[in-house]
């Protein structure tokens, strides 16, 4: 699975395949909509947006970068079509992601944050290494890990 999984631009081809994505009704009280990350993106420029594909076809969409106001790189959002969830592909995009994010800026660290109740992406980050900072931002849990560059 892991080879057939792509990070890919989001561009004005492809842009409605993303937005239309949607993580169910259970995810839509954990994850902003693609459509919202997008237009943020637009606006602040520290964002990058991609889609994840699956054989060439979309079943994702990530969003990181520079959070200005904290000063910090970080995974901003992180979706799976509900179609497709609980299969694994979360578990196999997460580290394509942060490859991505070392790639571009070498940080020393990389932050998330998520609600707490959300146990099912505090198990998938905690398994790829990530550990609860102890801090709550906007109601979410904050969680960092350190980087090896």
């Amino acid at each position: 699975m892991k080879n057939k999984l792509k990070l890919v631009d989001i561009n004005e081809e492809n842009w409605n395949d993303y937005v239309s994505l949607h993580p169910g009704d259970e995810g839509a009280n954990y994850v902003a909509s693609n459509a919202y990350s997008l237009a943020q993106a637009c606006f602040e420029k520290t964002w990058i947006v991609k889609g994840i594909t699956h054989n060439d076809i979309p079943i994702g969409f990530t969003m990181y970068g520079l959070d200005h106001d904290l000063g910090t790189y970080e995974l901003c959002r992180l979706m799976i079509s509900h179609k497709l969830q609980n299969q694994g592909f979360g578990h196999h995009v997460l580290p394509l992601i942060i490859d991505e994010i070392l790639n571009k800026w070498q940080p020393d660290e990389i932050y998330l944050s998520t609600d707490p109740k959300n146990e099912k992406a505090i198990h998938l980050y905690e398994k790829h290494g990530f550990k609860k900072t102890g801090e709550i931002s906007y109601g979410e849990a904050v969680f960092s890990r350190p980087t090896k560059h």
